[in-house]
Parts: structure tokens; C-alpha cells; sequence
């Protein structure tokens, strides 16, 4: 299987990145107590609700956690695999954001469900990255990619180096 499905699911993302970058000072390093001595000073998270992420997990019915990343340029989130969350649907807000890699392949996206089980990775480009994620805890990926909404899976994603 995939490690993520591409969702046909539009998103208003000049209305979210307005909201996200209206918190980003409330944002903080990214921060894993696996990892006690990882403090990502160019990698920010800031958790978030709104009425608009509230009816997006409506529309896609599923439960979860949702907060903003912000990705410095050239900054690099190293390869792992999410503490605690089964997948999310990550949201991609930026114009030429860079691509989610999974050993060697990169997946250029929009909106996806990601399987977070799996080892990934952003080597960021010159840009700053802004995703909107919603964590899921209580369902596989594998669960909800058979059930999800908005699914299609085009094939000029990828790209292999």
C-alpha cells in the first residue's frame, strides 16, 4: 500500500493561511519527548480550531487533532515516524511547498491522507511551508483510506530520484 492517498477535497487555503499565519506567533519549536534533546527551532507547531478545520473533519468525517506546522526555508525535519498519531490529513497552505519523502521518493501534494506510521521527511526548500494536520489517534490508515471521502490518486504525484 501507499504511504499516503492524494484527496480531492478543496479547501478555501487563502482563508487557512490567513488563520494560520494570524496564530504563527502563538506557534512553538516542534518538540518530541522521544527525543528529549530535539528542539527544532525552524520547524513550529501551533495547535488550532476553528470553525472552518471543525466542518473540513466534518466533511471528511473523521476525529482529530488539528494544528498548523511551519516549515523555515532550507530547514529539515529529519526521518521518523509520528508519536502516537495512526495518520492525518495534512493540508499543504503555501504556493511550491517542498515535497514528503519516504526513503527515496518524494511526494509532491496538496491534500493528503498520510500514513505516519511509516519513516518520512521534509528537506525544505527556499520557501516557507505552512500545512494545516489533523492527527489522527483512533484509526488506521489503512481503516480510513478504505472509508475516506474525496479519495483519487493521480499518478503525476510522485516523482522518483
Amino acid at each position: 500500500m501507499e504511504p499516503l492517498i492524494h484527496l480531492n477535497y478543496r479547501v478555501d487555503k487563502k482563508l487557512l493561511l490567513n488563520e494560520a499565519l494570524s496564530v504563527k506567533d502563538n506557534a512553538v519549536a516542534y518538540t518530541d519527548n522521544r527525543y528529549p534533546d530535539l528542539k527544532l527551532d525552524d520547524w513550529l507547531i501551533g495547535h488550532y480550531n476553528s470553525q472552518n478545520i471543525i466542518k473540513i473533519m466534518n466533511d471528511l468525517e473523521v476525529t482529530g487533532k488539528p494544528r498548523f506546522y511551519y516549515l523555515q526555508p532550507f530547514a529539515v525535519i529529519p526521518e521518523h515516524v509520528d508519536n502516537g498519531t495512526t495518520c492525518s490529513i495534512n493540508i499543504i497552505l503555501t504556493d511550491y511547498a517542498a515535497p514528503i519523502k519516504f526513503g527515496e521518493i518524494e511526494y509532491f501534494y496538496d491534500t493528503i491522507l498520510l500514513n505516519t506510521t511509516l519513516p518520512h521527511s521534509v528537506t525544505n526548500n527556499e520557501n516557507e511551508r505552512v500545512m494545516l494536520k489533523i492527527s489522527i489517534f483512533d484509526e488506521s490508515f489503512e481503516d480510513l483510506a478504505k472509508r475516506i471521502k474525496y479519495r483519487y490518486e493521480p499518478a503525476a504525484s510522485t516523482k522518483d530520484n
